[in-house]
């Protein structure tokens, strides 16, 4: 406090993960005398019981989150009114506007994209069964790959699917470079975990790089349960391709449908990414935050 924050400050707003963080934020505000406003990140089950935050709850002018899961279940547990601003989409090279050959073959096969952090406690089960609906379809004449793009973790988890020559894992990059990949790349795809524990402990999360996605204006699957935040949002605005059970035999399905329509499917994500411009550009959002925070 004394060497960092010497001068008088009227406001103090936290988008935290972690309640350490919240009790950070609510020290310096009572020390200051501010204002404070608080944005819930990411859930945790010890956020309900903690009596600290519930203190730091009532302490705070406004409070916002990360998406409409966990503004419902938020706003029911504690009785207080939530604000939602999403993640939002650097807009500055969305919609891609790189061309892309869309006639399919051995030498210019389908090219699916994950990219982002790979989690064995978050995506298991289900990037596995996205690997093998490719080589599936690879072995019934299909040409499809799919490049990652991020850290594994841990770094042996998927070590047997980094066998195929279908799967490429190209290592992390610097977020400078994410659009050059998308643009190289068909249509995106982003899995979470049927495991019953990991869907009600992330069901009120958005992935960080789902707006970015949407507003790319190339198709996105969304593959897993349909609890999951991701496909509430994509089913409320109708975008996406959804896949929510957990069955190899659907992906395959979406696969071959997007593999012999693509154009059919560009057509739509460019439609919906027209439509989501509004809701999840950093552009025509700012000034809705700013006015949520200022006024």
């Amino acid at each position: 406090m004394f060497f960092f924050l010497r001068k008088k400050y009227d406001l103090v707003y936290a988008f935290f993960y972690s309640i350490d963080l919240a009790k950070l934020a609510s020290w310096i505000a009572i020390a200051k005398k501010a204002e404070l406003i608080i944005h819930i990140a990411d859930h945790s089950t010890s956020f309900v019981k903690n009596s600290q935050f519930i203190t730091i709850l009532n302490q705070s002018s406004k409070l916002c989150c990360i998406g409409n899961n966990m503004r419902d279940y938020y706003q029911k547990v504690f009785d207080k009114p939530f604000d939602v601003f999403h993640n939002l989409a650097d807009d500055s090279f969305l919609p891609l506007k790189k061309k892309i050959n869309k006639t399919f073959n051995k030498s210019n096969p389908l090219k699916i994209l994950f990219i982002g952090s790979l989690f064995q406690s978050l995506h298991s089960g289900t990037i596995n069964n996205i690997c093998r609906a490719i080589d599936e379809l690879n072995l019934e004449g299909f040409s499809i790959i799919i490049n990652l793009y991020g850290q594994i973790v841990p770094k042996y988890f998927l070590k047997e699917e980094f066998s195929s020559s279908n799967i490429k894992h190209h290592g992390t990059i610097s977020s400078n470079h994410r659009f050059d990949v998308m643009n190289q790349n068909h249509c995106f795809i982003v899995p979470s975990s049927f495991n019953q524990i990991i869907k009600d402990e992330y069901r009120f999360s958005l992935p960080t790089k789902l707006p970015e996605l949407l507003l790319s204006g190339r198709p996105v699957i969304i593959h897993g349960p349909k609890e999951m935040e991701a496909h509430r949002f994509c089913q409320d605005n109708q975008c996406g391709i959804l896949v929510d059970d957990n069955s190899i035999s659907s992906l395959k399905s979406e696969l071959v449908d997007l593999y012999n329509n693509y154009l059919k499917h560009e057509k739509d994500a460019i439609n919906s990414c027209h439509k989501l411009m509004s809701k999840l550009s950093m552009s025509d959002q700012s000034a809705r935050f700013q006015s949520f925070i200022l006024n």
